[in-house]
């Protein structure tokens, strides 16, 4: 009975420190600017206007600096790091988990050291390297240094997901007559569904969640994310809470989703990639 009371009770702590901020985001998006300034708070807007969700869709008519042009950089810059990122890791991962070369072990952990690496250590030298190829303020530009951050730890889940399967599989599929690339396809990758897919789950939400990456080499409104954009609803003399609060919850939309319908094969393919590694 203590161990139930003592689990609820933790439950209901960790949902509160989860959802409470959202909540309170919720709250200040539905608020009028009279109730904003207010120096007592409302835990329940009353009345509710929508007036903060409307100003920022209703913002379509095609600038770089509508919510709608910023929503699909994020999309765009999202997806394709995550694609680039997931095709590099497998091949990575399978080289790494089947073949034996001089010096792959200490590639391997070269690779993995970097997830140590802080992004602020290097974002200087990256920043460089980037205005010399004419990347900065690109969609290029931001989703090379996005696959950079996301490869290694991407590369280490997908290593220990194929080194959890039997090497015998692929060698009887490579007797039948199958090519390397007929036996990845059909044989590894089905196997190792549920940590392909938690693995790209991962490097989606971290992907765009970034700030940092954005913030640096999306200095321009063309290729800017949400993440970037949020923050300028903060001036010098103001903060436009209602504003902000509206599009963190908008931008919280593509990733809520995502979690909610892949959540059974991210769990499984974590727990999975946790007992292999």
């Amino acid at each position: 009975m203590m161990r139930r009371i003592a689990l609820t009770v933790g439950g209901i702590l960790i949902s509160l420190w989860s959802l409470g901020p959202i909540y309170w985001a919720l709250v200040l998006s539905l608020m009028n600017p009279v109730q904003l300034l207010s120096a007592q708070p409302s835990f329940v807007p009353y009345p509710a206007t929508l007036r903060y969700f409307a100003q920022l869709l209703s913002s379509a008519n095609g600038d770089n600096t509508s919510f709608l042009h910023v929503a699909l950089s994020s999309i765009i810059e999202t997806s394709v790091t995550t694609l680039i990122t997931i095709v590099v890791a497998t091949m990575a991962g399978y080289a790494f988990a089947r073949y034996r070369f001089r010096g792959s072990q200490v590639l391997f952990l070269t690779i993995i050291a970097t997830m140590a690496l802080p992004v602020y250590a290097v974002i200087i030298p990256l920043f460089q390297l980037m205005t010399q190829l004419n990347l900065v303020g690109t969609y290029i530009g931001v989703i090379l240094v996005e696959v950079s951050a996301t490869l290694p730890l991407a590369i280490w889940l997908m290593r220990s997901f194929i080194a959890s399967l039997p090497p015998s599989l692929e060698e009887a599929a490579l007797i039948d007559g199958a090519t390397h690339f007929t036996m990845i396809r059909e044989i590894v990758l089905p196997l190792i569904g549920p940590g392909l897919s938690s693995t790209t789950i991962v490097v989606f939400l971290t992907t765009w969640s970034q700030f940092l990456i954005p913030l640096t080499f999306a200095p321009t409104a063309n290729v800017e994310p949400l993440t970037v954009l949020i923050t300028q609803f903060v001036s010098k003399y103001a903060i436009n809470y209602g504003l902000q609060a509206a599009a963190g919850l908008l931008a919280l939309l593509p990733p809520i989703l995502v979690v909610l319908r892949f959540n059974r094969s991210l769990l499984r393919g974590l727990l999975t990639g946790a007992v292999t590694s």
